[in-house]
């Protein structure tokens, strides 16, 4: 049964970002309509149906939380998103007294990783779309190379919705390939002959890094390199542990306990067979499910051993982490048995600030990867938005890096991306470390001399040309050049 297209009412009176939402909502496979004022989203609005609004703040007629509150009286049932760049606490506030999901769009990360969880085109399964029943999601079955990702971000008070089943095995030519890793530095060459090693082996691994650090890709690499490639790779985020409705729907209402959910095929692995299973912020992880994780392992232990086998636990366990996982066992706060256990394999992956010399291909492969994916004819980066980037800190890491490439892919109508493509965070950061940078003092003999040396290298040494730019005769120019030789020449 053919599920029909989501349509997505965009409200903004920003005509350029209006037609970059747009474009991309259309690759992800939904149905955009635009609108640039509040009073023309209502006229949408009773025209066509809706499943989800997304709207600007401040807008000429209606301001956005008067268009949303609109937009709700007309279908009360309308999900909306606030998306503002001039958003505060209040507006916060607005936004929850009207159900409405709240987005800055300096930090679009977040906004377009909700976007993706909607996304049920086929490319990329992770959550299914509200009122998409168990029945309509036939034929809609990931593929092993679109893995299933289960994460109820405490932001999406949408309601997040159980996601489709693993996948039963690969279908297609790339479905075998392994994801691409990208960096040349020591760390991340590491990095590859740690995977290339502990991939084929069957022992749990613990992956360290700070957010964005590239920790799920590895995971999907070590999957990639098992002999269970061929079946599911499933990430669960160990924050879902704490909703009580949400572990007895990823897990079985009958039995709500992870082993017996392994071992029996409940929940989210009722269908298909799971090769890899990826617990991500395993921090967060209480200790009633951090002893439910330690004897999925034992079992798997003993399967490993040659025991008798039990029925699904032929299952390779990863694990990662953004915390002192050793830390927080010494004070308590962590299971010591089962630190133990997954400490044997320890990988930890490096922030992008230490391997500054991997932010150049990474832009590169990021900016191929969009331009392509939203089939722009852009055709390079400045080197001027190439060296922010790679001087800039990026406290969100890979990921970070990754959204500020597709961001400014989307935005840029040229040939190349510029300085005014990027966040105005990365501008105004710029600035704060250009007025903190202690000033350099000369004399004005040394200030004019660096002046003509620059005006002759930006006119490649035409005196002439150099002399019309700095207000002088030629002769005067050659009289200064003369004049500091002979000064270089005594010193």
């Amino acid at each position: 049964m053919t599920t029909q297209v989501k349509q997505i009412l965009l409200v903004d009176d920003e005509e350029k970002l209006l037609k970059s939402i747009a474009q991309r909502m259309k690759v992800m496979g939904f149905v955009p309509l635009t609108a640039t004022s509040g009073m023309g989203a209502i006229d949408i609005a009773m025209k066509n149906p809706i499943d989800l609004a997304i709207v600007d703040l401040q807008m000429p007629d209606l301001n956005g939380l008067v268009t949303i509150t609109k937009l709700k009286e007309i279908n009360p049932n309308l999900k909306t998103i606030l998306l503002t760049g001039h958003g505060n606490d209040k507006v916060k506030q607005a936004t929850e007294s009207l159900n409405t999901l709240y987005f800055e769009k300096d930090e679009m990360a977040d906004f377009w990783r909700f976007i993706k969880r909607l996304n049920f085109d086929g490319h990329e399964v992770v959550i299914r779309p509200a009122g998409l029943s168990n029945n309509t999601n036939e034929g809609l079955r990931p593929t092993a190379s679109q893995e299933v990702e289960i994460s109820s971000h405490s932001d999406y008070r949408m309601g997040a919705q159980v996601p489709t089943a693993p996948p039963s095995g690969p279908t297609g030519p790339d479905s075998q390939l392994p994801p691409v890793i990208v960096g040349e530095t020591s760390p991340m060459r590491e990095v590859r002959k740690a995977i290339k090693r502990i991939a084929p082996l069957d022992c749990p691994v613990l992956l360290c890094g700070e957010p964005g650090t590239g920790k799920n890709l590895v995971a999907r690499a070590i999957h990639a390199g098992n002999m269970r490639f061929q079946r599911g790779f499933l990430a669960i985020d160990c924050t879902d542990f704490d909703n009580e409705q949400m572990v007895a729907q990823l897990l079985g209402y009958s039995f709500g306990n992870l082993y017996e959910a392994v071992q029996t095929g409940s929940g989210i692995f009722s269908r298909g067979a799971l090769g890899t299973l990826l617990f991500d912020h395993v921090e967060r992880m209480s200790m009633v499910f951090q002893q439910q994780l330690l004897q999925l392992l034992e079992k798997a232990d003993t399967q490993t051993e040659g025991r008798s086998k039990v029925a699904g636990t032929s299952v390779r366990v990863l694990v990662s982490t953004e915390a002192d996982l050793g830390g927080r066992t010494r004070k308590g706060g962590f299971k010591q048995e089962l630190y133990d256990r997954l400490k044997l394999f320890k990988l930890f992956l490096p922030p992008l600030r230490e391997r500054k010399d991997d932010i150049a291909p990474l832009c590169r492969y990021f900016f191929d990867k969009y331009r392509t994916k939203f089939n722009k004819d852009v055709r390079s980066i400045s080197p001027d938005v190439e060296a922010i980037l790679v001087n800039y800190g990026f406290p969100g890491n890979v990921q970070d890096l990754e959204h500020i490439i597709e961001r400014a892919v989307i935005l840029v109508e040229g040939d190349t991306i510029e300085r005014k493509h990027l966040p105005a965070r990365f501008l105004e950061a710029l600035k704060s470390d250009h007025a903190k940078r202690p000033k350099e003092f000369v004399t004005l003999a040394a200030l004019e001399t660096r002046y003509i040396f620059e005006v002759l290298e930006a006119t490649n040494e035409n005196k002439s040309k150099a002399a019309e730019i700095l207000g002088i005769s030629r002769a005067a120019l050659w009289r200064k050049l003369k004049q500091y030789k002979a000064e270089s020449s005594d010193r």
